[in-house]
């Protein structure tokens, strides 16, 4: 499993609404969205790790940049063996970054 920390930079109003459905519509059925405070979702790809979570992270970054999405942050991490869950949050949250420099206009 792969689980991806996405982030506003600067949240607006509705703005991680639209993020939210946005990424649940690109995502597979099987994959899970968490809101994750104020500005933040969690997504768990179930059955994708390391270099086989890339194509559904390429597809999520291409669509968020497509849809005005592309100054939002992404992060991303597959569990060590014994990892607790505060240390796999760490991890993927340490990970963040532009998926995209700049939002596209309009």
């Amino acid at each position: 499993m792969t689980v991806v920390a996405v982030a506003l930079p600067a949240p607006a109003d509705g703005a991680i609404d639209a993020l939210a459905s946005l990424v649940r519509r690109t995502l597979r059925a099987g994959d899970g969205v968490w809101r994750d405070g104020d500005d933040g979702l969690l997504l768990l790809l179930a059955d994708a790790d390391g270099p086989n979570s890339e194509p559904a992270l390429a597809r999520l970054r291409m669509r968020l940049r497509r849809e005005g999405f592309g100054g939002v942050l992404m992060g991303r991490a597959a569990p060590p063996p014994g990892a607790s869950a505060e240390l796999l949050l760490e991890l993927v949250r340490s990970d963040l970054r532009p998926i995209a420099h700049g939002r596209r206009p309009g």
